[in-house]
């Protein structure tokens, strides 16, 4: 099996080292350098890098043209991998792969298929979800599945946490899953189109917080956002990011609202626990947060620095 590997963040990374141990890994494709920062200095695809360490001739496309298929061809591989990509792959990329194609995605497909299959499953409170490996089809995330492996989640779990889990389980398997298609030992399962459900790309927007939401549904949606778009809330008119929430999911709202309190105020500061702050059905406590254009820090320095914040009302 000579592959072609297709990924660009640091989530891919550990597959496409495992692959590179375990079978020939002839190339790898991703997207071109990009400006980042204030600098605005040209920042490579983490997956660029560690095929360059590896050794491995690196393809950076924005589009699969007619150059990329003959660049790709010129490899002579024989199997696609893509993991977080982004690129499209047509049916006359996809004819260059005589052995077949797999893609990684982090859900238990068919559900939330689609970009950002971490974060739904994270905003929609799941206690679980998974790692799909999948052929690649015309149809986004529904062809056949190769394998799964499931993913019980404690209701902590960030975007970044989990996503560091998903990146070294799914190297195991999809060499296992590899491994065993080249033992003639998989069998494919055809995608129930009625349980199909979809995750859309977000937006920095998204992370706006309602305080008159649940405590569960807001404790599920700074770890959802978490470190990207990041949820969001207003103190004093400066935007207030909120990097992190107290305890598992479970506890989110256990306990009451003083009577009469506005959903948005801050309650209390607790040590060990955060701000607590008021929702529709309890309290939430904050343990990180960051004003605009300011350095993230705890909830006991921020309290140091903003003393007034205890008793106002966010969002306000």
């Amino acid at each position: 099996m000579r592959i072609l590997f297709a990924g660009n963040p640091s989530i891919a990374v550990p597959a496409l080292e495992a692959l590179s141990e375990a079978f020939t890994v002839v190339g790898v494709l991703t997207n071109p350098d990009r400006p980042v920062g204030r600098g605005r200095h040209m920042e490579a695809p983490p997956v660029k890098d560690t095929a360059i360490r590896l050794g491995i001739p690196v393809l950076q496309y924005e589009r699969l043209l007619g150059d990329a298929r003959t660049q790709v061809a010129a490899l002579q591989p024989n199997f696609l991998v893509s993991f977080a990509c982004g690129h499209y792959f047509g049916p006359k990329f996809l004819a260059l792969f005589s052995q077949g194609t797999a893609n990684i995605h982090p859900s238990l497909l068919p559900k939330y298929r689609g970009s950002a299959p971490l974060q739904f499953a994270l905003l929609n409170g799941e206690s679980h979800t998974g790692i799909s490996i999948q052929r690649i089809v015309a149809k986004i995330d529904s062809g056949n599945i190769l394998a799964q492996e499931t993913l019980s989640l404690d209701g902590t779990e960030t975007t970044q946490s989990l996503g560091d889990i998903v990146a070294v389980r799914a190297a195991s398997l999809i060499t296992d899953t590899l491994e065993r298609l080249c033992a003639g030992r998989l069998v494919e399962t055809v995608q129930r189109e009625e349980d199909a459900t979809f995750s859309s790309l977000l937006n920095k927007s998204d992370g706006l917080v309602d305080w008159t939401d649940s405590a569960r549904s807001l404790h599920c949606k700074v770890r959802a956002y978490a470190p990207w778009p990041k949820a969001y809330t207003t103190y004093q008119g400066i935007q207030l990011m909120l990097a992190s929430v107290h305890g598992p999911v479970d506890t989110a709202g256990e306990e009451p609202l003083p009577p009469g309190t506005v959903c948005g105020t801050v309650v209390k500061h607790v040590k060990g626990k955060g701000l607590a702050i008021a929702c529709k059905d309890g309290l939430l406590y904050v343990d990180r947060l960051q004003l605009a254009q300011k350095k993230e820090m705890d909830s006991t320095s921020f309290i140091n620095g903003n003393p007034r914040i205890i008793g106002s009302v966010l969002g306000t």
